[in-house]
């Protein structure tokens, strides 16, 4: 990636790169307001302020809708994008299409798993290693989606996965999308 992308795309480049087309993972959330509050700190991100769409008049299949849409974004990769439920609507958090999981690295899966059971985010499944530590484990949320605690020891080995599988991930290695 030269400079120019680099700047073009900003806090964006480091997961992204010039030939992404991903960039966040988007939950309907009952109260916005709320769900940042609590999720920042879980999920170790900032949020951006939340906004409300100056577009109000959605199309549908069925005709217009009118929709008030306020959603905050989270400010580094991976983005998180959650949407205050709009009720009877595509953004309709009894609708249970919400998403399934955040990933959340951490260095201490254990003590992590018993902050988020004390917030009442319940360690449902777990797995330990041949050590006895916990390896991962997933945690209900009341936002619709689960929460992954994954050791962060895994965190350089995911990395040179990537950069296996997608060689322009590679420092100072340009690979042209023909």
């Amino acid at each position: 990636m030269h400079d120019d992308e680099l700047a073009r795309l900003g806090p964006l480049a480091g997961t992204l790169g010039t030939g992404a087309r991903v960039y966040h993972a988007g939950f309907v959330v009952p109260d916005l307001d709320e769900a940042m509050a609590v999720l920042g700190p879980v999920l170790g991100v900032t949020f951006g302020p939340a906004v409300e769409l100056p577009f109000t008049t959605l199309e549908t299949p069925r005709g217009s809708r009118d929709v008030r849409l306020r959603l905050a974004y989270s400010t580094r990769p991976a983005h998180v994008e959650l949407i205050a439920s709009a009720p009877g609507t595509l953004w309709d958090f009894d609708d249970e299409r919400r998403g399934h999981h955040l990933g959340v690295w951490t260095d201490d899966i254990g003590g992590e798993a018993d902050r988020l059971d004390r917030l009442g985010m319940a360690r449902l499944w777990w797995v330990r290693g041949p050590d006895g530590e916990l390896v991962f484990s997933y945690h209900d949320t009341p936002y619709g989606f689960y929460i992954e605690l994954v050791n962060d020891a895994f965190r350089a080995g995911l990395a040179e996965s990537f950069r296996a599988a997608d060689p322009s991930l590679v420092p100072g290695r340009e690979v042209d999308d023909a």
